[in-house]
């Protein structure tokens, strides 16, 4: 014989729902709603918009809308959560980094607090070298056609010089993708670091 009454919902359902449905007012531990009371919103450390994006950066979203692209320049093949990335703002000045995986923080030596906020160049010269002018030509013929690419908003494919945390040369293949505005509007580069050897 089953019981009709209606089981006592747990705290952290009771968070999820006052989250989730502020419309609806806050809900009590007995699952009917709270008429008397205004809702607010819950900063419970298990339940919270970035729970699995502490980043605060929707990465997901932003990868799924460069894999569906509509025209391609570059194919990127698979990707999955190995890969080492890199997503600059370019709406904000100086096209800072946002977000950067771990692959990235692996491949370059570098942590996300050491990047974020920083602009993608400091990768082209070692670490307290500022870029000089007599640099070999392929490296500013590089920077030149990364720099053309992204101020058109073009897709780009090409190899370049760039340094480790410890001042280490490495052959990167790097892979520049533009992701336009999104509702929010934020426009993404999206830079993919490949080490060659």
């Amino acid at each position: 014989m089953a019981s009709k009454t209606v089981p006592a919902m747990n705290p952290w359902e009771v968070n999820a729902l006052n989250y989730e449905f502020p419309q609806e007012g806050p809900f009590n531990v007995d699952g009917t709603v709270n008429s008397a009371g205004t809702w607010r919103r819950v900063q419970d450390p298990v339940i919270y918009p970035g729970l699995y994006a502490p980043s605060g950066i929707d990465i997901m979203s932003i990868l799924f809308r460069v894999m569906g692209r509509p025209n391609p320049q570059v194919v990127l093949g698979p990707v999955d959560c190995s890969v080492a990335l890199v997503v600059c703002d370019m709406g904000q000045a100086d096209a800072p980094v946002v977000y950067v995986s771990e692959s990235f923080s692996e491949l370059t030596g570098y942590t996300a607090r050491e990047v974020l906020g920083r602009n993608c160049r400091f990768l082209q010269a070692p670490p307290g070298h500022e870029r000089s002018l007599d640099r070999k030509g392929t490296d500013k013929v590089a920077s030149h056609r990364m720099r053309q690419a992204v101020c058109a908003g073009r897709e780009i494919q090409i190899p370049v010089t760039n340094y480790k945390k410890y001042g280490q040369p490495f052959n990167n293949l790097l892979t520049i993708i533009p992701v336009p505005v999104d509702e929010t509007g934020c426009r993404y580069c999206i830079g993919f670091l490949s080490e060659m050897d």
